[in-house]
């Protein structure tokens, strides 16, 4: 047995110093913003130069940076990441030289990459999750077994039939096809093939939601006045069988259903932005106009803030009256549903609740135009409202309200507006100056 009685301090301080001299100085690890946590920057008493380490696939990997400058350092551990995660899934790739390489042997290695987008935020983590699950319950299934070399033109042409067999929309069809691109774009960078085949083309129908008239507009908002205190007694199967949190304590109609239609109406927001909107992201203005400036958080990569129309500062402020009297109208807490405290289930209870109304109003689900109908169309309403009557507004500034571009004001929130409903417009005159 060693005898470590006779050990002195000052041996045992030079043996934890020459044990851990290269190991990181704790004060210097820094991580590398948008990318893995597990990717960093360290220094060391072994060198003056950075190192970066990262755990990748169950392995640490070091390396000397060869540089003292700390934002060289940065780039050069992004670079060592890039390079890591090439070789790494490309070895495993390679390790089957017996065998032909199969469309499942390149799923995993493509996602990693966009895992890696995902950490540096130049893809969402919901639109991974979207390609994960993509991948794997159709994708996969239907291709894994496939020579990677031997998938082309037809075998697509063929996948396309089955989900048009399945009845998949073109929409859906055309997100798959993306799906198995990424995986066939891995292989040819990879040299694992000699090109990426021709994928057959899938037309898309843009189909935009339908939007309410000024009259249907109007019904709405006094239905649901006439229906606070009410019940919701008409829930389907579907929506009984949801658990209970569909139905409990959100099936009374309040104030804030109609506050919810004339807010939206007023402000050009989305749907998904009444889970997220609190106090402290709402200013009012009053100056040559009055408004509310929205500082909302980031969503669908638009962040500047909206302005609204007057009549959202007076929706405001009656609900902010309304919060104060219950004690929930502090700066974090939402403007509305506010004891709801997860929000995962907000446009469920409002959905439900707008279409019991729009059914009591007689307003059909669908438009004259077929175009369907929801809650998602009071933002649409909003934009065609201002199209209509907002005098001489151009789309550029609509639409960098509304946190959306003009093509997209184009194809889907001015497509079902006639020239007639401009008519003013287009027989107006210039004034004489």
């Amino acid at each position: 047995m060693l005898d470590l009685s006779n050990f002195e301090a000052s041996n045992d301080t030079n043996y934890q110093y020459r044990r851990h001299r290269t190991s990181a100085i704790t004060e210097t690890v820094s991580p590398i913003a948008n990318y893995p946590s597990k990717l960093r920057i360290y220094l060391t008493n072994a060198s003056p130069f950075w190192q970066v380490r990262c755990f990748i696939k169950g392995k640490t990997y070091t390396k000397s940076l060869k540089t003292t400058h700390r934002r060289v350092a940065i780039a050069a551990a992004k670079d060592f990441f890039h390079r890591m995660v090439a070789n790494i899934y490309g070895s495993t790739i390679v390790e089957r030289p017996d065998k032909e390489l199969l469309f499942k042997d390149l799923v995993q290695p493509a996602l990693a990459i966009e895992e890696a987008r995902a950490s540096r935020g130049e893809l969402s983590a919901l639109g991974l999750t979207i390609l994960r699950n993509r991948l794997y319950k159709t994708v996969l299934p239907y291709f894994g077994e496939t020579a990677i070399a031997k998938l082309g033109y037809n075998e697509i042409a063929d996948f396309i039939h089955k989900l048009s067999t399945q009845n998949c929309s073109p929409t859906t069809i055309q997100q798959y096809l993306v799906a198995t691109r990424k995986v066939m774009n891995h292989a040819y960078a990879n040299n694992l093939i000699r090109h990426v085949p021709k994928f057959p083309s899938v037309k898309i129908q843009s189909q935009a939601r339908g939007s309410f008239t000024l009259v249907e507009y109007k019904t709405l908002v006094r239905t649901a006045k006439q229906q606070i205190g009410n019940q919701i007694d008409q829930l389907n199967k579907t929506q009984k069988k949801r658990g209970k949190f569909a139905v409990i304590g959100y099936t009374l109609i309040t104030n804030e259903l109609q506050w919810v239609i004339r807010f939206m109406v007023n402000s050009f927001i989305r749907p998904s932005d009444l889970k997220n909107l609190q106090h402290q992201h709402v200013t009012v203005v009053r100056s040559e106009n009055t408004y509310l400036r929205l500082n909302l958080p980031e969503s669908k990569k638009h962040d500047k803030p909206i302005v609204t129309l007057q009549g959202a500062v007076f929706v405001y402020e009656k609900l902010l009256q309304y919060h104060k009297k219950n004690h929930c109208a502090e700066p974090n807490d939402y403007l509305f549903m506010p004891s709801l405290k997860d929000r995962t289930h907000l446009l469920l209870y409002l959905g439900w609740q707008f279409m019991f109304i729009q059914k009591l109003a007689k307003i059909e689900a669908n438009a004259a135009n077929g175009m369907n109908r929801t809650l998602y169309s009071l933002r649409h309403t909003a934009i065609t409202f201002r199209l209509l009557y907002g005098g001489s507004i151009d789309l550029l500034t609509l639409a960098r309200n509304a946190r959306t571009s003009v093509e997209m004001v184009e194809k889907f929130y001015s497509s079902n507006l006639s020239s007639e409903m401009n008519i003013d417009l287009l027989q107006g005159k210039r004034k004489k100056t």
